[in-house]
């Protein structure tokens, strides 16, 4: 007997997206400014910077990564998928469409 598999709802497919990403807090660069990482998944990220960017923009960023084998940076492409204003400092959440470790 062959078992149906049931619909996911839009609250589990959301919850499981959340459990794939990381807390981290990582230096950022966004063009002339820095800021710090959030967290990161395989598809976004979130991160603080003192600059404010547009809804819907494309973003190009670098995070630094600090591994056992040295440095690296990590150049990432993304669109600005959510603005949030938070004391002083703008929360980014990047929805990541190109990425290269250098």
């Amino acid at each position: 007997m062959k078992s149906k598999s049931l619909p996911r709802s839009a609250s589990s497919v959301k919850q499981r997206a959340r459990a794939d990403r990381v807390q981290a807090a990582l230096p950022i660069t966004l063009g002339e400014h820095f800021g710090k990482t959030r967290d990161i998944s395989a598809t976004g990220i979130y991160f603080e910077m003192p600059v404010e960017k547009e809804l819907g923009s494309q973003v190009d960023f670098v995070i630094d990564l600090d591994t056992p084998g040295g440095a690296l940076k990590m150049q990432c492409i993304g669109e600005v998928v959510r603005v949030q204003n938070a004391d002083g400092k703008f929360g980014i959440a990047v929805k990541i469409t190109s990425s290269e470790l250098k």
